[in-house]
């Protein structure tokens, strides 16, 4: 039988629209139960996976125990993990050698693999990534020239810099500027070096120039002017936030509360490359976690650009391959089930879409002022199946979503598959 054309396309569009009509969760209140003595788990500021067997982990901050908490598929508490306490994304991944925890300990600046029982087999310390991100340093001096450069020394009387082109540079610390900060009433900021103050005001010398500042025209903090003074000398550091593993066992991290570069580095935690970052051609802001996307052959990297609000693919390699979705409330973890992904929004929802981009689904929906980015939403406060801050997510074997927030009390919902 010949079916029309008309015919056909209403019924593949039917027929897509039963396929996200299924797509429907449930949601389950207080299926987990914290550790004995505990009202709730603990400061969430991290992450939630499920391993092979169903036992969910949630990494938590300050606790004496360690900083990953394990549960039954059921929810009920079964152990502490003594892991470092700063612990903050992680991924769980299983392969011929077994299955492990891979994780940034954004405290530590450092990437560990560790066991389900928590044995770190394998660490990348700060000193294995790039110099210029991983210790990078910057000093004006008094006549205005800036000095950049990495592995900041101290030798006696200098500081020993070591410049982009491998050379060293010492640097007399008595020719380091001084900083000066002005914030005027209008809100706007002057910074400037080399302050001369009196009883009146500073001046502060500026793109070259000598510029006047009355203490009369800054802001008011504390009943004194809106002005500070330091070191014109910065350094920076890692801020490491989530890593995951590829099938080929390499290992992807990323910066994601610094300069949002990923890393990559090789089974035995040797570096191999870097991208990503604020320039061209990603122009990530606040890329908060990477994640292997093994819905697609090859497997991709799939990029929570949560300042930009938007989600991102891009190849192994390191090559864009573009935008899947804009305008989200703040992307910042993912997980992947069948052709579907869910994504944790900082912003006061949780969402799920199909292997196209499409969004089918909404849950936890918070339009509460005051109520979403931010760890401080108190127990008394919280509302069954209403999200505060998603920050950590995934999916179980069978397809249940189970989301942890940035609290400072802790909290896991879980929204199970109709």
């Amino acid at each position: 039988m010949t079916i029309p054309l008309r015919s056909a396309l209403a019924l593949i569009l039917a027929g897509s629209a039963l396929a996200h009509a299924e797509v429907s969760y449930q949601f389950a209140p207080k299926f987990l139960t914290p550790p004995a003595g505990m009202e709730t788990i603990g400061n969430g500021h991290g992450e939630i996976q499920v391993d092979s067997a169903g036992k969910i982990y949630v990494s938590v901050e300050g606790q004496k125990e360690g900083g990953l908490q394990v549960y039954s598929p059921e929810g009920k508490f079964l152990t502490h993990l003594d892991v470092p306490g700063t612990l903050h994304g992680f991924s769980i991944r299983k392969s011929a050698a077994g299955e492990f925890i891979y994780a940034s300990v954004l405290g530590q600046q450092k990437v560990i693999k560790a066991t389900l029982d928590g044995k770190v087999v394998l660490e990348i310390p700060r000193e294995s990534f790039p110099a210029e991100i991983a210790d990078p340093v910057s000093v004006t001096l008094k006549d205005g020239l800036v000095v950049r450069g990495s592995k900041p020394t101290d030798a006696g009387d200098s500081l020993a810099i070591t410049l982009p082109t491998g050379d060293v540079r010492k640097v007399a610390k008595s020719e380091i500027a001084r900083k000066g900060t002005a914030t005027l009433k209008e809100g706007a900021k002057v910074e400037g070096i080399n302050p001369e103050k009196d009883a009146e005001g500073v001046t502060l010398t500026v793109g070259g120039k000598a510029r006047r500042i009355a203490f009369a025209d800054m802001a008011q903090k504390d009943g004194k002017p809106a002005y500070a003074e330091g070191s014109s000398e910065t350094r920076g550091g890692l801020k490491l936030t989530s890593t995951d593993a590829a099938p080929n066992g390499d290992i992807y991290v990323v910066d994601g509360y610094g300069t949002s570069w990923i890393f990559v580095f090789d089974s035995n935690g040797k570096f191999k490359k870097q991208f990503g970052g604020p320039g061209e051609p990603f122009k990530l802001a606040n890329c908060h976690k990477v994640h292997i996307d093994t819905r697609f052959e090859p497997a991709r990297v799939f990029l929570c650009d949560r300042g930009n609000k938007r989600l991102m693919h891009a190849t192994l390699a390191g090559e864009p391959l573009g935008v899947i979705a804009t305008g989200l409330r703040g992307p910042s973890s993912a997980s992947f089930h069948g052709e579907l992904v869910c994504i944790a929004e900082i912003g006061g929802c949780v969402s799920v879409w199909d292997k196209e981009g499409k969004q089918v689904a909404t849950l936890g929906n918070n339009t509460t002022a005051g109520q979403s980015n931010t760890p401080r939403v108190p127990p008394a406060d919280w509302r069954e199946d209403v999200v505060t801050s998603p920050h950590g997510i995934t999916f179980d074997a069978k397809g249940n979503i189970l989301e942890t927030e940035w609290n400072q009390f802790g909290r896991v919902l879980r929204w199970n598959r109709k």
